[in-house]
């Protein structure tokens, strides 16, 4: 991730409200992990940093069926 600052990432459907929850919480130098599930929205999803600069690597894999 390379955050330049402490802070977090929230993912979530596209066009929609951003939550207030986080997905991830990092500090300055982290390099993080994670796994999230989210709704996907007309083929998208949105992604909010707050603070500073990262790097940010995305793998999509996999579907639901309801």
């Amino acid at each position: 991730m390379n955050p330049t600052a402490g802070g977090f990432v929230t993912v979530y459907p596209a066009d929609t409200t951003r939550p207030v929850a986080s997905n991830l919480n990092f500090t300055p130098g982290q390099v993080i992990p994670n796994l999230v599930v989210v709704p996907v929205n007309n083929g998208k999803v949105s992604f909010y940093n707050r603070y500073g600069d990262i790097d940010l690597v995305a793998d999509i894999t996999g579907y639901y069926t309801g």
